[in-house]
């Protein structure tokens, strides 16, 4: 199911993400393989997978140490605790944060200085970047899916979701 997201892997130009709101799980995922993210300062960003019971997906664990270090990334995943746009950007997940009405202009204020410069010279750029990272996302999206998929039919996922759309803090019993 992640194919249809991860296929932005394949455009060989830039990809900017304008963030007008949350990104949480999935969504964040998605703005994760984005090349440039920019984001709402009001909005909330993260994987909180493990507080709802499940294994993350959409290559989150691949993606997010590559942004902002093995640590940093371990404590978002671990707790599922999700950051503000401002948070977002001290850590390095987004590029910049600004007020959710000015997110769409800073995207295209970014995608046209981009443009200006030479396509071939840009297209090759984005190529070495993402040798130079070793980025074989689509391996960790699969390795994830698998884990995701066993978290699925576990009570602690029912109990997380559950808990979730209540409201309250879950009950979780390892099984």
């Amino acid at each position: 199911m992640y194919e249809p997201f991860l296929s932005l892997l394949d455009i060989d130009v830039p990809i900017i993400g304008a963030l007008n709101g949350h990104a949480v799980g999935g969504g964040f995922g998605l703005a994760l393989v984005c090349d440039l993210r920019i984001a709402a300062l009001e909005a909330k960003y993260g994987a909180n997978f493990a507080a709802v019971g499940l294994a993350p997906g959409m290559a989150i664990t691949h993606l997010l140490p590559r942004l902002i270090g093995g640590a940093r990334a371990s404590e978002l995943l671990f707790t599922g605790r999700l950051v503000d746009g401002a948070e977002a950007e001290r850590l390095g997940i987004v590029n910049r944060a600004v007020p959710a009405a000015r997110v769409m202009d800073e995207a295209m204020a970014l995608a046209r200085t981009i443009a200006a410069n030479a396509p071939f010279a840009v297209r090759a750029t984005k190529a070495a970047i993402r040798r130079g990272l070793g980025l074989e996302v689509r391996a960790a999206a699969r390795a994830e899916a698998h884990e995701q998929a066993a978290s699925l039919a576990m009570a602690d996922a029912r109990e997380g979701m559950a808990a979730l759309l209540a409201k309250r803090k879950p009950v979780f019993t390892g099984r």
